[in-house]
């Protein structure tokens, strides 16, 4: 075979790497280690008594619970802090032929009514706020309240209370005020009961709420309602933050704040003023007021509420 001058560097080349040894398998690298996550300390076992004799409180088919993953007894209230605000479940809404307007600020809520409680129907559902409902954490669902934030719920019967946190909407049933998570309801002492009258009070970021304070005197029912306080000057209104409303409904249309107004106004003729009209981001809103301060306007709500079947909020 003739053999090429330029071809001679090539082959000696070909040569040569035939000899060399193959390269070492490469060994697979570990993956890199996540941080471990503390670990929350492990609560102790349910109670008997925290067992529900009953079912749900408002939904007749939601239940029995037949057990309890822990003491909700050793379980914590929430931590009441700022968190950004739903993008969708703060937005005006209709529910069963009414309209709600979703408050849009914290801290700022304060009414009494009756609370019912929901449990094993929709335990690890959608909540409005995406996350899955927990009955065994204490949360709520409010029509009103925004999401989420944190409210201090008491019932007015024993005076025992619990901050929850509000991640749902609801209930929209005549007269119902809140719904509470199971442990919630447990903790105020009315699992065993379809419902219970309570105060709901929304609670600023970082405010502390001390055991002592949670305690409310039992509600004497033979007690008359609060007088009417009078009602102050609207002057004055602009500018000053201790300012507050007491607001009986919100509606899309004024059209139906108009008729809103009306059966009001009939309902309550007592009032010394008759309901106003305001109109805000597309909502027309039915309220009282001004009062200048949250004493006085929660008094006007207390009477109001005492007085009928009328819903009615301090907002500033």
């Amino acid at each position: 075979m003739k053999i090429y001058p330029y071809l001679l560097p090539l082959l000696l080349l070909a040569g040569c790497a035939s000899q060399l040894p193959s390269p070492a398998p490469r060994q697979p690298v570990p993956p890199a280690s996540k941080p471990s996550e503390p670990t929350k300390p492990a609560l102790p076992p349910a109670k008997p008594e925290q067992i529900p004799q009953q079912m749900g409180g408002y939904y007749q088919d939601d239940g029995p619970i037949l057990a309890v993953p822990y003491d909700l007894d050793a379980l914590q209230e929430p931590e009441v802090k700022a968190e950004p605000l739903h993008r969708y479940a703060n937005r005006p809404y209709r529910a069963l032929g009414r309209s709600y307007a979703p408050l849009k600020q914290y801290g700022d809520y304060s009414a009494e009514g009756r609370a019912s409680w929901y449990g094993k129907k929709f335990h690890g559902k959608r909540t409005a706020s995406g996350e899955p409902y927990d009955m065994f954490q204490l949360s709520a669902a409010h029509p009103l309240l925004p999401i989420p934030s944190y409210a201090r719920v008491t019932n007015l019967v024993n005076g025992k209370a619990v901050v929850v946190r509000v991640n749902d909407r609801g209930p929209f049933h005549k007269g119902r005020e809140i719904d509470l998570s199971y442990a919630a309801a447990y903790r105020l002492g009315f699992h065993n009961l379809g419902s219970a009258k309570v105060k709901v009070e929304s609670l600023q970021p970082g405010e502390t709420v001390a055991a002592a304070e949670l305690q409310a005197k039992p509600e004497n029912t033979e007690s008359s309602p609060p007088p009417a306080p009078a009602l102050p000057a609207v002057a004055q209104a602009d500018g000053n933050a201790a300012i507050r409303w007491v607001q009986l409904g919100a509606f899309a249309t004024q059209a139906a704040a108009e008729s809103f107004r009306s059966k009001v106004s009939a309902a309550l003729g007592w009032l010394d003023s008759a309901p106003a009209l305001a109109e805000g981001a597309g909502v027309w809103r039915v309220r009282l007021g001004p009062y200048p301060d949250r004493k006085q306007a929660q008094a006007m709500a207390d009477r109001i509420i005492a007085s009928g079947d009328v819903r009615a909020v301090v907002v500033r």
